[in-house]
């Protein structure tokens, strides 16, 4: 198809945070807001009365990366829009006959204009280690003139059971959902949808530094702080355990965390010290806008720890949005976690009560 189309305004936005550069008409961000409105008071007036069809135009994405397929990308976001019960997708083959039966003449609005499409689609795809950021941008109205994005994140857990790689349809699946979410302005899209299909936007959150205090002279040093590496690796593997399945809230583990380090150049963190604002200013070119911090010392009971969810604000700086704290009775790894679990019901509430896995 020919990509020189007319009115349809095409928005495919940043990759992966600060990674990638978005090049866009500078009057486009200007009316952009207004657009958004426009359309989504479009979509959700007429999709109750009934369900519109939409054409994928394009899928972009790192075609080096073994983990995205375009057929998997396109079934992906396939099924975000059909788990809404107010959109369906017109096939790939259906699309791509109709642009070969219009020939050199085809545009994106005219292919959509002879399959009765009311919405033209365009998804943007990236990963980083464990995440995938999937970035929607829909064209709708008269002469396809008014558009909306949203962007959406999904990590992946999942190992194979076979060849023991993850497996990355689920994230990408949750991802564009969030990003149709976010498109619609409609954080209830899946309300009705398969328990383990109700997606919703999220915010990305990191496990930061957890400092562990030197101990006092006149205290007997406990095996967790001696194994501090270890015994902070561990409060960062139990906090992603006890909240990766959150709708509030996509965690990213240490690997992908470690990778985004990695990106700029940040090749080697320790865990037991306070983040720095080199590790916040990658976090925050990565949309990461939440992280967990914490401090780990000795007391006449035990040892204290206390952990903090803290904003990443616009210039670098954290601002505590809830904090907990609990007494760890004894020196021991699984009383560690328990510790770490007490405070993060103190913060968040609900938790997945497992264990984390051993390194």
């Amino acid at each position: 198809m020919n990509e020189n189309r007319t009115n349809v305004r095409e928005t495919i936005g940043t990759l992966l945070g600060g990674c990638y550069a978005s090049v866009t008409s500078p009057l486009h961000w200007i009316i952009r807001p207004i657009w958004a409105v426009v359309l989504t008071v479009i979509l959700t007036g007429t999709a109750s009365a009934q369900v519109q069809r939409v054409m994928v135009a394009r899928l972009n994405y790192d075609t080096s990366d073994s983990a995205l397929q375009p057929q998997m990308l396109f079934t992906g976001l396939s099924l975000a829009f059909d788990l809404s019960k107010q959109y369906v997708v017109v096939p790939m083959n259906v699309r791509d006959s109709m642009a070969a039966r219009i020939g050199d003449s085809a545009t994106y609005q005219r292919v959509a204009d002879s399959l009765k499409a009311e919405l033209i689609v365009f998804c943007s795809v990236a990963r980083i280690a464990n995440l995938v950021r999937s970035e929607i941008v829909i064209a709708g109205g008269d002469g396809f003139t008014f558009t909306t994005s949203g962007v959406g994140y999904g990590v992946t857990f999942l190992k194979s059971d076979s060849a023991g790689g993850m497996l990355y349809d689920p994230a990408i699946l949750s991802s564009m959902q969030r990003a149709l979410c976010a498109a619609l302005r409609d954080s209830n899209l899946y309300a009705t949808a398969d328990e383990g299909l109700r997606m919703r936007p999220t915010s990305l959150l990191s496990v930061g530094g957890i400092f562990f205090a030197q101990p006092p002279d006149d205290y007997v040093t406990w095996s967790t702080f001696k194994e501090k590496i270890a015994a902070s690796y561990d409060i960062m593997q139990t906090s992603v355990a006890a909240l990766r399945y959150r709708d509030d809230y996509t965690i990213i583990d240490d690997v992908t965390r470690d990778s985004m380090y990695v990106k700029d150049g940040l090749y080697f963190v320790e865990n037991y010290n306070t983040v720095t604002q080199q590790e916040l200013k990658i976090l925050k070119a990565f949309d990461v806008s939440y992280i967990l911090t914490g401090r780990y010392e000795r007391i006449a009971d035990g040892a204290r720890l206390t952990m903090y969810l803290q904003s990443i604000e616009a210039n670098g700086s954290l601002k505590t949005i809830k904090s907990g704290s609990d007494v760890v009775p004894v020196d021991s790894k699984l009383a560690l976690q328990d510790g770490v679990r007490a405070c993060l019901r103190k913060i968040f509430g609900a938790i997945t009560e497992q264990s984390a896995p051993s390194k």
